[in-house]
């Protein structure tokens, strides 16, 4: 999907619909069902949350990002922010989509002959009828 096109506000709202859809699995996973939108079961789900996350950072969006880790599974020790290097944001490679309208935007100006100059038009001459010339 090609999320440049979206604005700031539609791809935190996508981002938010898949938080709201894991929480609403995680519900209904609590009550012993699987639960409607399969969120954790589904690869789909994770790829656009990553493809949003990828776009919102190169964006510099602040957002909070969903939490991946299964609720009976221990979660893995982090570093603490200080303690992590900065470092620049991740390269994006760009979908096939972005780089047909990217080629598409540069135009081959080699052959294209420079305009001529401007041909200047004479003045026009006034004409008068053959009454108003006294003949």
């Amino acid at each position: 999907m090609d999320y440049q096109g979206f604005t700031d506000g539609s791809l935190i709202k996508m981002y938010e619909g898949v938080r709201e859809a894991l929480a609403d699995d995680e519900a209904f996973r609590e009550l012993g069902g699987e639960g409607r939108f399969r969120v954790r079961k589904t690869p789909a789900w994770k790829l656009h949350a990553a493809d949003l996350e990828a776009e919102m950072v190169r964006r510099g969006i602040t957002f909070e990002v969903i939490e991946w880790y299964e609720p009976d599974q221990p979660v893995e020790e982090m570093p603490a922010p200080s303690a992590v290097p900065e470092q620049s944001p991740p390269h994006v490679e760009p979908s096939k989509s972005q780089m047909v309208l990217a080629s598409l935007s540069t135009i081959d100006v080699v052959n294209v002959p420079p305009p001529g100059p401007t041909k200047e038009k004479p003045p026009r001459k006034r004409r008068t009828k053959t009454s108003d010339r006294g003949i």
